[in-house]
């Protein structure tokens, strides 16, 4: 499991004054670019070896107020051939769960424009953090 902090932005919050449902896409996306690079790190070369999301699932479970300091847990539930399930947990400061959620991962070769195998590096580190 890689958790990544996330920073709340005054545009997150809708009329309610919680964190607005389509925020949570982009707390994924920031847990996920965070998972890769701190696993694969800067040189990892995404137009070759790179990801598309095929599908996203979120269920929301309680509201996130503006006072919260909220993370993102990744860890991964499923790996198949070409792609891979990445799981979500978004929880506060005391470790409260907000949200969590799935993404369909598909690896995808960006110049020949095709999809591919998981790469064996992708692999080890989606088995080292499955959950």
């Amino acid at each position: 499991m890689i958790s990544t902090k996330i920073q709340l932005r005054f545009s997150d919050f809708d009329m309610g004054n919680h964190v607005h449902n389509a925020a949570y896409l982009q707390y994924f996306e920031i847990a996920r670019i965070g998972f890769f690079t701190k696993s694969l790190g800067d040189d990892w070369d995404w137009k070759k070896n790179g990801i598309i999301i095929k599908k996203n699932t979120i269920e929301y479970l309680k509201p996130i107020f503006i006072d919260a300091q909220i993370s993102v847990e990744v860890t991964c539930s499923q790996i198949g051939n070409k792609s891979f399930t990445l799981a979500y947990q978004v929880k506060d400061q005391n470790g409260d769960l907000k949200a969590f959620g799935e993404s369909l991962v598909v690896c995808f070769d960006y110049i020949d424009n095709v999809t591919t195998t998981i790469p064996k590096t992708i692999l080890n580190i989606l088995e080292l953090n499955k959950a």
